[in-house]
């Protein structure tokens, strides 16, 4: 004769706090290392600070227990927006924090009236243009040799690739 035990537990779930913020000069370290881990051609500092102190942008950190674990930068003009720049950092991505960023971008601009979103990526970086077509983006045009600078062969300029999504 044998005896079994069942148990019934509960699964454990646990939520992790996650918050938007608009960027300060004061993030400007934490936005540095986070832009340098995820670009073979990284923004300047200097670069950086004025995107986050000039006042067309909307520029947005998202933060897990205090800390910034991502970023994103975009610029307003009339009925329209352009990204300029998203990073989250490596150890986070694959979480959907990037989603939420976007996210976040986005239920901004309708609440500016804003109708669509563009943006530009290096032809190369083919995980980007997965995750703009991923949220509605379409390719609308190409720029020919746009970067200076290609990821794979430095001596040779790379292709932009523009987006558009509307809202």
């Amino acid at each position: 004769m044998s005896w079994g035990i069942t148990t019934k537990t509960k699964p454990i779930i646990k939520l992790i706090s996650i918050s938007f913020n608009r960027l300060s000069r004061d993030d400007i370290d934490s936005i540095v290392l986070i832009e340098q881990q995820n670009s073979h051609n990284p923004w300047s500092k200097n670069q950086l600070i004025e995107s986050i102190l000039n006042p067309a942008n909307l520029c947005y950190s998202i933060s897990m227990k205090n800390k910034i674990i991502g970023f994103l930068m975009a610029m307003r003009t009339l009925d329209n927006a352009d990204i300029l720049n998203i990073s989250i950092n490596k150890a986070c991505q694959g979480k959907g924090y990037g989603n939420k960023l976007l996210h976040y971008l986005i239920k901004e601009l309708k609440d500016r009236m804003i109708s669509q979103l563009i943006l530009e990526v290096r032809a190369s970086n083919q995980a980007a243009i997965d995750f703009y077509l991923k949220h509605g983006f379409e390719e609308i045009s190409l720029r020919k040799n746009y970067y200076m600078n290609n990821s794979k062969h430095p001596n040779q300029k790379e292709d932009g690739i523009i987006m558009r999504l509307k809202f």
